[in-house]
């Protein structure tokens, strides 16, 4: 049955809300499990582009995004993962993030792709943070699916201190394993946060709208929130992150791929980036000098060229027709 936005959106400014002709849906996984979907079609797509976000996201965040990209030419169709957003919860603490199966996620979003209708444009994959190393496991058992993949800086490595992962685990899979991983990690925080966002203290965007719309959704739809990552969910990412991460992983997949690097980011690892563009066999890396964590939700002139690389990418390496 089809979801419908907040009862009470938030007061934002119309490009932030959902667009006239969005629509939302659920899909059902092959175990029975509901996902939430939702649908912006564009006017004689140049391409069609399967969006998913990263850790603690939702869909209603990317109403901007998903605009700017209609209006493009690429008609879009994101998702919720498990756990986040409109997607099948918990039914205990179902805002307290557990130890992801990332395998899953990219079955989700494999069996979720393979459902749309097909056309002449091509499909790509748009996937931020946690959604870009969720989508490398998708492209490495799902060779083409899509004829290519734009990632907004992909957590293939994380900022978490200077223990380096093998050390850090011995401490999140002991405490996994004493039932201890639902617990937050020092320093994350459960809702609501200590202070509100600002250009000046998020770590996500410098620009003065668009740092505060995480904070504006979940103010208005409570059922939207997670809490900050958890003992299990980091236990679990590291493990994720160690097979990612490796030399015949990333030589094994084909896909053709864009790497958008922010330069001020501050959550995932940039030396990671340039890595994992020196060993895939097609990938682009473009750096976002100015940018924080989220590319997407940065200033203008950010954004602008950012998306102005996409467009590139779209046409040369996927097939894309141009911009008319």
């Amino acid at each position: 049955m089809p979801d419908t936005l907040s009862p009470t959106p938030p007061p934002l400014p119309e490009r932030f809300l959902a667009p006239p002709d969005f629509v939302w849906g659920r899909f059902t996984a092959s175990d029975g499990a509901e996902l939430r979907w939702g649908h912006l079609p564009a006017r004689s797509p140049r391409a069609t582009a399967v969006l998913v976000t990263g850790f603690r996201e939702f869909i209603e965040k990317q109403f901007e995004t998903m605009r700017d990209l209609a209006a493009a030419g690429v008609a879009i169709w994101c998702l919720d993962w498990r756990g986040q957003g409109g997607s099948a919860r918990p039914r205990r603490w179902p805002h307290r993030p557990r130890a992801r199966n990332f395998a899953r996620d990219a079955a989700d979003l494999a069996e979720f792709a393979a459902t749309l209708p097909n056309g002449p444009a091509p499909r790509v994959l748009i996937a931020h943070s946690m959604g870009g190393a969720i989508a490398l496991l998708c492209l490495r058992d799902n060779p083409g699916l899509f004829a290519g993949a734009v990632l907004s800086s992909p957590m293939l490595g994380l900022r978490i201190g200077r223990l380096p992962p093998a050390s850090l685990r011995c401490i999140t899979g002991p405490l996994r394993i004493a039932g201890l991983g639902t617990r937050l990690i020092p320093g994350a925080r459960r809702w609501p946060p200590a202070r509100l966002p600002s250009p000046e203290r998020s770590r996500n965007s410098s620009d003065p709208e668009r740092c505060a719309l995480h904070y504006a959704w979940l103010a208005a739809d409570p059922s939207l929130r997670l809490d900050g990552p958890t003992f299990a969910w980091v236990d679990a990412t590291l493990s994720l992150l160690g097979r990612i991460g490796k030399r015949e992983f990333l030589a094994g997949i084909p896909t053709p791929i864009l790497i958008g690097s922010a330069v001020r980011d501050r959550i995932v690892s940039r030396a990671a980036h340039r890595r994992a563009a020196r060993l895939l066999p097609d990938c682009t890396l473009f750096e976002l000098p100015g940018s924080k964590h989220e590319p997407f939700l940065e200033q203008d002139d950010i954004r602008n060229r950012w998306f102005a690389a996409i467009d590139r990418f779209l046409i040369q390496r996927c097939g894309a027709a141009p911009r008319p």
